[in-house]
């Protein structure tokens, strides 16, 4: 093999890097290399197709930046162009300093931009387009959720260490762990990060990444929970802020989103986590964007952004979950929406008699099989939606204002699949995703992490539509593909995991058919069985072929 040529640099490339203080001498990265890699999974080959389009339209009449100012402040106008491809090669030209581009054809004038892109805005006679690096789908490997106990130790770090020594040897890009809200901050704004810094160090010194998850929730509830941590005393102490349903049960898992304005003994939620993520960007600024790489947001129960409409205290698969919507706050803001369309008789939930209870059958209640598509039905589940998005959008926007650009962020979407092959759609449904009369919700909630350029986290890959039984209506794969698809349409990033703990190879397997959509894997969960000879081979084999 010839080693690769540096290329030529032409003088608007330069322009544009010294304009970033970057000298001459600045090396580029290598664009252009697609290569395909085929590995053997007991004797089943799995080929992942590395090459993707270089660029990425927002469409004709576009200019980068949510306005014209935003546009002059933030790109570098590096002279004029006789056509968009001489702009694009331009871009190219840089490297990875210049990550789109915005070309005039009015004044044939070439724009070109450090940042990516995330918002555009109307500009005639002008197109904007982002770089869409062709890249590795990295593979990370969640820790067990109780990797560090109160108070603030790592557990069995002998053991620890030696399980990091057998993944290292499958090719792993780094691991995964849950940072709990009542470990890291057990008294209000005194913030302790002492066990997980040693942790992060431990990553380090095997030159790995880490995908930290913001755990705004607690421990304990969810499917595969094994440990028990809950939420700072200070916040399980107030009152009025849980999720409830029809019966009464507070859900003390995550403060309820309709109570994200409450005071709550001087700060609302929503400073909370503000004050939160600030402490944690002061206390691994340095390692923003190298070691520490991804910042996974707790937006809801199990860190998903969704209600907590099916707890493993009350529910059992595949049952379809109950509205959340009965603490004081969501009966205000349901009421509010109802006046404000006129319809006073629309402020109260539909009755229990109506939608059934957590282990109800989507087809034996009158809402998911007639209700949901009269005008109250639509009305309702708007609402219900709408008050999720907003949250999701909020908690993501404090997100990227503490961070910045130093490293990505991302949030998990839950893989609700049972009943998705219903027409109502009922389990998700209750758990806040409107996905039937004609609305593509998942569409929805990706237009809001492409605005922050967050990656959109997705579960159960592992699944085929064939897992589990008919009666449940279960379609993980389609599922995973509508949201995949609306990521692309909406110009999100992706990256899935397992729901479900699976060493097998055809989960593995499964799992490989997403490789040209996702930028990462995040595999579940880390313990001594997959470190085991078999285990580790699949896994190795299964980083490898991601790359």
């Amino acid at each position: 093999l010839k080693p690769l040529e540096r290329p030529t640099k032409t003088e608007s490339s330069r322009r544009f890097q010294q304009s970033l203080g970057m000298s001459s001498s600045t090396p580029y990265a290598l664009a252009g290399l697609a290569t395909v890699l085929s590995i053997v999974i007991a004797a089943a080959s799995v080929t992942k197709d590395v090459g993707r389009p270089e660029w990425q339209s927002f469409g004709t009449n576009t200019g980068c930046g949510r306005s014209a100012a935003a546009s002059s402040a933030s790109g570098v106008q590096v002279g004029s162009a006789p056509s968009l491809d001489v702009c694009e090669r331009w871009c190219a030209d840089a490297g990875d300093s210049c990550k789109a581009v915005e070309f005039n054809m009015a004044t044939m004038s070439c724009r070109l931009f450090a940042r990516g892109v995330r918002q555009v805005h109307i500009s005639e006679d002008a197109e904007c387009l982002r770089k869409l690096e062709q890249h590795d789908t990295e593979v990370f490997v969640m820790l067990p959720l109780d990797v560090i106990s109160a108070p603030q130790n790592i557990t069995d770090p002998s053991g620890l260490e030696a399980m990091f020594d057998g993944l290292q040897s499958a090719g792993v890009d780094g691991f995964m762990v849950d940072v709990w809200w009542r470990l890291s901050e057990p008294r209000p704004k005194e913030y302790t990060f002492t066990a997980y810094r040693e942790l992060f160090e431990m990553a380090r010194a095997r030159d790995w990444k880490v995908q930290v998850v913001i755990s705004f929730h607690q421990c304990g509830g969810n499917f595969g929970d094994k440990c028990d941590i809950p939420l700072p005393d200070f916040v399980r102490e107030a009152k009025d802020i849980w999720y409830k349903d029809a019966s009464g049960w507070e859900s003390h898992e995550y403060i309820s989103l309709f109570a994200d304005d409450v005071d709550v003994n001087g700060r609302t939620p929503l400073a909370m986590y503000s004050d939160w993520l600030d402490a944690f960007v002061a206390e691994f600024s340095d390692e923003l964007g190298s070691l520490v790489a991804d910042l996974m947001i707790g937006m809801g129960p199990a860190g998903e952004l969704r209600y907590p409409s099916y707890p493993l205290s009350r529910w059992k698969f595949c049952g379809i979950g109950e509205f959340q919507v009965y603490d004081k706050h969501a009966l205000e803001s349901l009421r509010s929406a109802a006046l404000a369309v006129g319809r006073p008789d629309w402020a109260s939930p539909p009755p229990p008699a109506h939608v059934g209870n957590y282990n109800s059958r989507a087809t034996d209640t009158f809402f998911f099989t007639t209700g949901f598509a009269a005008d109250f039905g639509r009305f309702f589940m708007d609402w219900y939606f709408s008050a999720l998005k907003r949250h999701g959008a909020r908690i993501l926007g404090i997100a990227r204002r503490a961070l910045g650009d130093r490293a990505k962020i991302s949030g998990k979407i839950s893989g609700i699949h049972w009943w998705y092959n219903y027409r109502s759609h009922a389990a998700e449904a209750t758990a806040g995703y409107y996905n039937t009369n004609a609305r593509d919700g998942y569409a929805e909630l990706a237009e809001i992490f492409a605005k922050e350029d967050a990656l959109l986290d997705f579960t159960c890959l592992e699944m085929k539509n064939t897992d589990n039984p008919e009666d449940c209506y279960s379609r993980p794969e389609t599922l995973v593909m509508q949201v995949v698809d609306a990521a692309k349409t909406q110009g999100a990033r992706f990256s899935g995991e397992n729901a479900l703990e699976r060493r097998d190879e055809k989960a593995f397997m499964q799992m490989m058919r997403y490789a040209n959509y996702a930028e990462a894997f995040t595999y579940l969960r880390l313990a001594p069985d997959l470190v085991e000879p078999d285990n580790l081979r699949n896994l190795g084999a299964f980083a490898a072929a991601a790359k």
